[in-house]
């Protein structure tokens, strides 16, 4: 045992952490974590993983996946090799897992059509490496891409404290609307690109793509609301706060219709399934994920994916599918290196 503990917590300042992360993961895995009689029986099962470990002293921080609008590639931002701790955009084919590319990009979000990817400073083309549109030093607070890959939500800080909002097209890199400029943590545009939804603070505020124009507002979120998502539809957006709050909204009502509390602090952007029947988040504290049933507002399956981190999660344009980081952990033992794309299958009731 002693020897397995020196290759797993190393030396140095970091062990007695280590430790304590490892004591804290067994813990939550042994209050949370099904019964073997009951697991072919929860919605998501655990299939496969999707690129290598880390072989590494170094623990990088693996926080995004995204699957490509056609369902036939996934990204992240995880090592290609065992020694690969750069945490560059990495893109897989799927379901296969054979690696494609990796670009000199730390991946903040990407298009679905994975034509452009924004690291926070740029917006660059996949295909080349190349930015597209730049604001030179200055660095992006927030970015959001249309469905269609035709826009992109880009918040900037402006003078003072305040952000400026442009929704750019991404075929001219032209402007076509500024959106106030008030302070924003998260922000998401409707499936018909029609709508942008800003978090500003504790509200939600919905603006004309096209003529920067405000629609509405949603007060009474109560929290930080720290990301968004639309529903397929543009009926319902779900918004998730710093303490590990997710609330769904009805957008015309101005209605909540659900609020969920996980444990483990702030959670991930939602993720609406292809059909809006369904809601996973990652919970950043438990390294987990998590799916909510939308219809009648409550947690369905969780299950663990690292020691700490679960900072983005997607579901297959099918549905049949949810992807997940793992930064590592005590996930099954022996202690898991992460650095890989963890992949569930959905099963439907």
């Amino acid at each position: 045992m002693s020897l397995r503990a020196r290759s797993v917590f190393g030396s140095g300042p970091m062990p007695l952490i280590r430790a304590a992360v490892l004591v804290i993961a067994i813990s939550y895995v042994t209050v949370l974590a099904p019964s073997a009689s009951r697991a072919a029986d929860r919605p998501l099962i655990f299939v496969k993983t999707i690129g290598v470990g880390w072989d590494t002293d170094r623990m990088p921080w693996m926080r995004f996946v995204a699957f490509s609008f056609d369902g036939r590639q996934s990204a992240s931002d995880g090592a290609t090799t065992p020694t690969d701790g750069s945490g560059k955009l990495s893109i897989w084919t799927f379901p296969g897992g054979k690696l494609v590319k990796q670009i000199s990009v730390q991946p903040d979000e990407i298009s679905p059509d994975f034509r452009y990817v924004s690291d926070g400073h740029e917006i660059s083309s996949v295909q080349t490496g190349k930015p597209v549109i730049s604001f030179g030093s200055t660095r992006f607070m927030v970015t959001a891409f249309s469905r269609d890959s035709r826009y992109v939500a880009i918040a900037q800080p402006d003078k003072g404290a305040a952000l400026r909002i442009r929704v750019m097209d991404l075929s001219s890199d032209r402007p076509i609307s500024t959106v106030g400029s008030r302070g924003s943590a998260s922000m998401a545009l409707s499936s018909d690109g029609s709508t942008l939804a800003v978090g500003h603070w504790n509200l939600i505020s919905f603006w004309s793509t096209h003529s920067g124009a405000r629609r509405t507002i949603l007060r009474g979120v109560g929290r930080y609301a720290q990301s968004l998502s639309f529903s397929p539809n543009g009926r319902l957006i779900a918004a998730g706060d710093d303490l590990g709050g997710l609330q769904i909204w009805d957008v015309r009502k101005r209605r909540r219709e659900s609020a969920i509390h996980f444990p483990g602090g702030a959670v991930s952007a939602p993720a609406f399934s292809p059909d809006g029947r369904l809601v996973a988040v990652g919970v950043y504290g438990s390294g987990s994920v998590w799916l909510i049933d939308v219809r009648r507002g409550r947690l369905i399956d969780h299950q663990k994916v690292s020691d700490l981190g679960c900072g983005s999660v997607a579901f297959s344009p099918d549905g049949r599918y949810l992807i997940t980081p793992s930064t590592g952990g005590l996930i099954t033992w022996p202690y898991d290196r992460g650095g890989t794309i963890r992949v569930f299958k959905v099963r439907h009731e």
